[in-house]
């Protein structure tokens, strides 16, 4: 073992393990284009994640030359030079995040039958720009399997992608009416997504971005399409989502188990539990220290749905916003209110999207 190489440890030759701050390497891509990327290591902006399980996403700004010089995407609103690569290993079985966003793309454009100026107009500009992807199909954990003899080895297999984005901000860097006004626009984008067959499924604060335009507007984005689905994907019943912001009917035996069918109603609790926790912890732009809600990150799934329940009796009431959100407290709580109320029916009522979309959210809309 002493004398393998890198490759055969699993490294891929491109990116070798010299220690540098901005290592660049050069792939050429399905079109025969030499596509140069230099990663920044030591920025702030960095998001790393190592482990031997999971899609280990990483996400790095990036520079590229090569990309830079690509005519710009004239759908997005977002003109700002700044790029950022991800680097992942999802599961090849699932529909690829790059195909997930090209569907997405018909629905900005307008490519669906029916589809009015209106529904568009709230899915233009509010999804993210790729600007460029490769599959590393050398990279497939099926060919380790194969290698082995082991039956069935596409079943789980994981393959490396690099997918570079214009870049965004974290939607948790807003206060007052701008945060409030970023996420209306991603609840809005992500309702008529769903109209139109794509299904996010994870819907978090760090799925929820924004960018701000050359003339001052902030255009809140619905990030992350990694465990998004089309509706005619055979994946409802797989429990998907960040734990802490899923409906709490997703966190018990029975979704655990596969026996829960995920529905919009489930993607519309999510939202009001992540405008509940950002109003909670971020005091213009930061988390706050002593902050609230902190062990729902640290329990076992069903005692988080358990402590969601208790929030949901008397918590709410006593829990207090920051200064900078206090303007979106009001909301907060007609949002709770209105789940409360559905959490409280037994059997619980069987509700069609539109109506949860207007009852759930549209409802509470500032002068709606």
């Amino acid at each position: 073992m002493q004398r393998m190489q890198h490759a055969q440890w699993g490294m891929n030759p491109l990116f070798g393990p010299e220690p540098r701050s901005s290592p660049m390497v050069v792939i050429e891509d399905k079109d025969k284009r030499q596509v140069d990327l230099t990663f920044d290591l030591k920025s702030e902006d960095c998001t790393t994640h190592f482990s031997l399980r999971g899609r280990v996403t990483n996400v790095f700004p990036v520079m590229s030359d090569m990309l830079s010089s690509l005519p710009r995407d004239p759908r997005s609103l977002n003109d700002t030079k700044d790029l950022v690569a991800k680097l992942y290993w999802p599961e090849e079985m699932r529909r690829s995040k790059p195909d997930i966003l090209k569907e997405v793309y018909k629905i900005t454009d307008g490519e669906r039958e029916g589809m009015t100026a209106e529904e568009r107009q709230q899915v233009a500009g509010h999804v993210p720009e790729m600007v460029w992807f490769h599959k590393f199909e050398e990279t497939s954990t099926a060919n380790i399997r194969r290698a082995l003899g082991i039956g069935d080895a596409e079943r789980g297999s994981r393959v490396f992608y690099v997918i570079v984005f214009r870049k965004l901000r974290p939607i948790t860097d807003l206060s007052g009416d701008q945060f409030l006004n970023a996420w209306w626009h991603t609840v809005f984008c992500h309702r008529i997504l769903w109209i139109y067959s794509i299904r996010h499924r994870d819907i978090s604060p760090t799925n929820l971005m924004f960018y701000e335009t050359s003339s001052g507007l902030i255009i809140g984005v619905l990030n992350d399409y990694d465990l998004s689905s089309t509706r005619d994907t055979p994946t409802g019943n797989e429990r998907t989502g960040t734990v802490p912001f899923m409906a709490m009917e997703l966190l018990t035996k029975a979704a655990l188990e596969g026996k829960a069918e995920h529905l919009y109603r489930h993607d519309a609790e999510s939202f009001i539990w992540v405008l509940t926790w950002v109003c909670l912890r971020y005091e213009k732009g930061r988390l706050i220290e002593d902050r609230p809600l902190d062990r729902w990150l640290k329990v076992s799934i069903i005692r988080c749905r358990e402590k969601k329940h208790d929030f949901m009796g008397d918590g709410r009431f006593n829990a207090q916003p920051t200064s900078s959100h206090q303007a979106s407290w009001e909301t907060v709580q007609s949002c709770l209110t209105t789940i409360a109320l559905f959490y409280a029916h037994n059997p619980r009522p069987l509700l069609a999207d539109g109506e949860v979309f207007r009852t759930w959210l549209e409802v509470h809309l500032p002068n709606s």
